[in-house]
């Protein structure tokens, strides 16, 4: 089985106050963290986390992650450390954005950030699963937000994320969104009318645009 979770913040004391997490201390946190994961994922199972994992040392962090139950696939958040570090510390494989097939439903876009859902679409992909975001709405548009303050901070598994997606097709809404982005000549144009949790969503997608227009570096 697969499982889908994000921005654990493993060591962060400053979440707890920040995301009104239920845990008095760090440690409890941890631990708390751990046994939910552990007593859902088994070592059979692979689990996507979707950035964001620890602010803490890496060394202490490692303990924690190699003490994680299944097969551990990082999407990259904005605090997460290097692919070497990361991969150091326990996990399997490291992405910056991962293509998904969710048989019977379509393809999902597993990153860190929330996009718009013009974007998802423009990509072509039929969802997402996202981070970063640690308040409601969870679910929004072609959206399912998968931060441990919104699912009790524990994995949650492929099963529930079709359940998702199916009855959301069944009952589908529409964003009115606005959002378009092109690169004439050295000049960037965009122009958008989106929620503002989707915001760094958006600008990271306009930089990956500008990547491919960056004049190739003379060797």
């Amino acid at each position: 089985m697969d499982f889908f979770i994000s921005d654990t913040h493993f060591g962060h004391k400053n979440a707890i106050r920040y995301c009104n997490r239920p845990f008095r201390t760090v440690d409890e946190m941890n631990e708390s963290m751990i046994e939910r994961w552990n007593s859902t994922v088994t070592d059979r199972d692979r689990v996507f986390v979707l950035g964001d994992v620890f602010i803490m040392d890496p060394a202490e962090a490692s303990k924690i992650i190699k003490s994680l139950n299944g097969y551990k696939i990082l999407i990259a958040g904005n605090h997460d450390r290097s692919e070497k570090t990361m991969l150091e510390c326990g996990f399997d494989e490291y992405h910056r954005k991962y293509e998904y097939n969710i048989s019977g439903l379509g393809s999902c876009l597993l990153i860190h950030y929330p996009v718009p859902d013009l974007i998802i679409e423009s990509l072509g992909y039929d969802f997402s699963i996202h981070g970063h975001i640690h308040n409601e709405p969870k679910k929004y548009g072609l959206k399912l937000n998968v931060a441990v303050d919104l699912i009790e901070f524990t994995p949650i598994s492929l099963d529930d994320v079709i359940e998702d997606f199916t009855s959301r097709r069944r009952n589908s809404q529409s964003t009115n969104e606005k959002f378009s982005a092109s690169i004439n000549n050295g000049i960037l144009e965009a122009s958008m009318k989106i929620r503002m949790e989707d915001f760094s969503g958006a600008v990271d997608h306009i930089y990956s645009l500008m990547r491919g227009h960056w004049p190739e570096r003379k060797k």
